[in-house]
């Protein structure tokens, strides 16, 4: 019978101090007070926010417009566009940077149905690159819907065991 008293006061005094420590946040503890007129208010739960640091890197994706119809060395490309996708690694300060790995692939789709893709990667690099070019398509008398190309780009790359993933879109519309 003494066992089973003893148990349960054990068993009170551990509930009961458990819930005054529950009750009790931390900030509702009074100041520490080391002499009676200098007293030293606890620190506070981890600051008040603020602006979070910027982060290391960046894995830039673009799509920019190279040509139209037939510049260069594509002489039979009259009506069609020349596009080119990439990723850029960059520091805080915008200087590329290599990245352990970094990879490119692009697809490049019309109303009509045509597709393509094109696809870069490369270890301990700083930019890939796609160049391609749209399907041709008869653009006297065709409306701009049709003549439009719709570019997505899926862009990715590796840094010291951190993955930066990011994607972009551009539509351009090939001109009569």
């Amino acid at each position: 019978m003494h066992l089973r008293t003893v148990r349960a006061a054990v068993a009170l005094v551990l509930v009961l101090g458990l819930g005054a420590m529950v009750v009790t946040p931390a900030q509702a503890l009074p100041p520490l007070c080391w002499e009676l007129d200098n007293c030293i208010e606890p620190p506070g739960g981890g600051g008040g926010g603020g602006t979070p640091p910027a982060p290391a890197y960046t894995l830039q994706g673009v799509i920019e417009l190279e040509k139209y119809g037939h510049e260069g060395n594509w002489p039979y490309r009259v009506g069609g566009v020349k596009v080119r996708g990439y990723s850029r690694f960059a520091n805080a300060s915008n200087n590329r940077v290599d990245a352990d790995y970094i990879n490119v692939r692009c697809y490049a789709n019309t109303a009509t149905g045509y597709s393509t893709t094109d696809y870069d990667s490369e270890n301990n690099g700083a930019l890939v690159d796609v160049h391609f070019w749209s399907p041709t398509i008869p653009v006297s008398g065709v409306l701009p819907q049709v003549r439009t190309i719709t570019v997505n780009c899926v862009h990715h790359a590796r840094k010291n065991g951190v993955n930066y993933d990011t994607t972009s879109t551009r539509q351009f519309v090939i001109p009569e």
